[in-house]
């Protein structure tokens, strides 16, 4: 390496500075042979500074050919011109890791990494062309950012959720029916809607009070969510003792199978109910109507065709199931 053509007029207590440093500092020199390493650096790298000093920085830090570090880092010395490596692209480029007491699921210490080269002036007075790399340790802003996420989604997911049942509610049903029913037209695919109604509820609640109704609501609830267990099914409280069952790449006769399931789970429960006309137990009622790629049907007239359906198991006797076959 040449020796610059200044003197050094460092003070004395610049190594001091450098070593203290909460950040990392790398210094390159024009054939990207690592020439400085402060202290920082070599303790988050676990190395030290023979095994560093006067090495290619290939042959230090193997983990970075072909990638977007190394990219970036080629780039700036071409053009002269400082990069910044994205940290949210690439969180962790240099295999640089957090201290063992802060260390949980991930080792990795999260980075911000600037590329500087020497200007043409300074490197005349130096006699070579040199790199500055800049490491910021950014993983608490990066674990502060992932848990604020991470927490606002459980809060959408409570928004969504009906206390009562556990199921979606209304406002989760709103949101997934015209998804569904866009990737249904996307697939080609059919998507059953199911409706369901616990049978003479009012009575149940005027015989059993009301805790003894919602102890039956989140029975029946529960048989819902057995039956409709795929990934895709999306069970939510459509409101009072209506519940709805949206089942995407599900045709009509396998949405009546399916919930002739749960009007057996239902019956099978066995909760007295005085006051039906149907049993001396709880029993529902369900509709259901299908969506079918190609036909004008909007979130509303599926719900209303289902609706419709489910007047119909009611008017014919309760207990049952009615829609398309």
């Amino acid at each position: 390496m040449n020796a610059p053509s200044q003197p050094c007029h460092c003070h004395p207590w610049s190594a001091w500075v450098l070593d203290h440093l909460q950040l990392g500092l790398l210094v390159l020199d024009a054939h990207d042979t690592i020439v400085f390493a402060n202290h920082w650096l070599l303790t988050h790298a676990n190395l030290t500074s023979d095994a560093v000093l006067g090495k290619p920085l290939l042959e230090v830090f193997p983990q970075i050919q072909d990638s977007a570090f190394e990219r970036a880092l080629a780039l700036t010395v071409a053009s002269g011109y400082p990069s910044l490596l994205s940290q949210t692209l690439h969180p962790a480029p240099l295999p640089i890791f957090l201290p063992t007491s802060q260390r949980g699921n991930d080792k990795l210490l999260r980075q911000s990494i600037r590329i500087i080269p020497a200007s043409r002036q300074d490197s005349a007075l130096m006699q070579q062309s040199y790199t500055l790399i800049q490491i910021n340790d950014v993983t608490q802003p990066f674990m502060r950012e992932r848990l604020l996420k991470a927490q606002a989604g459980r809060l959408k997911g409570l928004a969504e959720v009906d206390v009562l049942t556990e199921l979606g509610n209304r406002r989760r049903l709103d949101e997934v029916l015209p998804q569904a029913m866009r990737s249904a037209r996307k697939a080609a695919q059919p998507l059953s809607l199911v409706m369901f109604d616990v049978d003479y509820f009012k009575q149940f609640n005027d015989s059993y009070g009301h805790l003894a109704g919602d102890d039956c609501l989140r029975q029946v609830a529960q048989r819902l969510r057995e039956v409709f267990r795929r990934p895709q099914d999306v069970v939510a409280r459509y409101g009072g003792e209506e519940m709805v069952a949206v089942l995407p790449e599900t045709h009509g006769q396998a949405a009546r199978k399916l919930t002739q399931q749960v009007l057996h789970k239902v019956y099978a429960l066995g909760i007295p109910h005085r006051g039906s006309a149907v049993a001396d137990r709880v029993t529902v009622s369900a509709g259901v109507a299908v969506y079918e790629p190609g036909t004008e049907l909007s979130p509303e007239d599926l719900l209303k065709a289902a609706d419709q359906a489910l007047y119909q198991a009611k008017s014919g006797g309760r207990n049952q199931v009615c829609g398309p076959m």
